[in-house]
Parts: structure tokens; sequence; C-alpha cells
């Protein structure tokens, strides 16, 4: 999967829906949901037909045949398998797999819950990893070198998509960028 052109063409869309708020504060919540739900539609649309799912809190269509629409993280990828029931009249069901991608979305600005949320990242057993964050950009060099460690710290692939707050969309120069952490620190991810 081309993460940075997931995170763009998400990034993108998102920029373009149409949204409104109460208040500065609501508006840049209502671009964050547009974001998240742009970001699942294009997860799910790559995936169709495939043996494939995502779980989201925000996404529907999971319960019935999981028990729950939404896993231990905002946005889980996961591999599914089909079953039968031991009994008599056996029944046909579907289970999770494996977890191929988990993402977490953090738009706070702050390093601190960004760091909480790669340690539910590290909790996992998923090959890849997406934190999705919004620091300042005058801070972006120190919230990579804090995060580091912590995200060599766990297991699989970690990406780093740093997209502009919500908030601040309106500056046309502001673009994501996505990083891959590599054994020598973090690089542009392709």
């Amino acid at each position: 999967m081309n993460v940075a052109g997931l995170i763009d063409a998400s990034f993108n869309e998102a920029m373009k829906a149409l949204v409104m708020g109460t208040s500065e504060g609501a508006l840049a919540r209502a671009r964050e949901r547009a974001f998240v739900k742009t970001l699942i539609a294009r997860l799910q649309s790559a995936v169709a037909g495939e043996d494939l799912r995502v779980f989201a809190s925000s996404r529907r269509g999971n319960e019935s045949e999981f028990g729950t629409n939404h896993l231990l993280h905002d946005i889980v990828l996961c591999r599914i398998g089909k079953g039968k029931t031991a009994a008599r009249k056996a029944e046909e069901f579907l289970y999770v797999a494996e977890a191929l991608w988990q993402i977490e979305v953090d738009f706070s600005r702050e390093w601190r819950p960004a760091l909480y949320a790669i340690n539910r990242l590290n909790c996992g057993a998923a090959a890849q990893k997406l934190l999705i964050a919004s620091p300042d950009e005058r801070s972006r060099e120190r919230f990579l070198n804090s995060l580091r460690a912590p995200g060599a710290a766990g297991s699989g692939k970690l990406y780093l998509a740093l997209i502009p707050h919500p908030a601040d969309w309106e500056d046309p120069a502001s673009q994501p960028q996505v990083w891959q952490l590599e054994d020598d620190g973090w690089t542009a991810a392709t």
C-alpha cells in the first residue's frame, strides 16, 4: 500500500469536503471527522472484494458478523477467515485472522498524546502501523526525535503521517508529510 499516496488523497479530499462549525473548534473537529471518514473509505475501496475488512468506530457494517465495528485502535485493517461450527447443523462464521494495519489518529498538536498513541500501536501485532498526528510546524523536529525511541520499541513497520491541524487548512502551503521509521531514524515514505 502506498501510504503517502493514501494520506495525500485523503487529505486533499477532506479539504474539499463541505463542513461547517459554529466555532473554530467545531470547524476543526468537523474537518478531522471528514479526514478520518475519507481515509476509511479509501482503505475500504482499496481492499474491496478481498478477504479484508476495515474496522473503525465511525464505520458500520461489521457488528452483525464480528460483534463490533471497532477494535483496539482508531482504524484496523484485518484479514478475515471463515469457519464452521462443530455442531450437527454447522453454521458458517467469520473471524479476524490477522491485523494487517493498525492506525491511530491524534490531532492534538502535542507530542504526549502522540506518544500514548504509539504505546497503543506497540501493543498490537500488525506488520504495518500508522500514526497520524498534527504537530506545530516549528516543533516538528522535536516531535520526530521524541517519538523515535518509543516507535522503534514496537514490532512491525511504523509510519508517521504529519498532517496540518484541521484549524490550519486554509494555508495552501500546508501539505501532509509521511515518514517511515528505519534503523537510522525517520525517512520520507513513498
